[in-house]
């Protein structure tokens, strides 16, 4: 059965990860006595805390792949 102009049917709107986040946002505030948007800020420093973390493995692996160019390098000079 289609649907008029392409709309999302409302089991789809109800499954959709938007829809699903919402509702872990509304039942972690509900469980830890916050509001909706406590809980929301909470989330957000969790993603900027994650966030960092990667960023500083990242940072560190780049570290090590220079510190081997420049090793390769020095190699390289050394038999020339």
């Amino acid at each position: 059965m289609g649907t008029l102009f392409n709309q999302t049917t409302r089991k789809d709107y109800f499954n959709n990860d938007s829809v699903k986040f919402l509702n872990t946002v509304k039942t972690l505030a509900r469980d830890h006595g916050l509001t909706v948007e406590e809980t929301c800020r909470v989330l957000e420093l969790s993603m900027k805390i994650d966030d960092y973390d990667r960023k500083d493995e990242q940072l560190a692996v780049l570290g090590r792949l220079i510190k081997d160019l420049i090793d390769e390098i020095s190699m390289l000079r050394e038999k020339l």
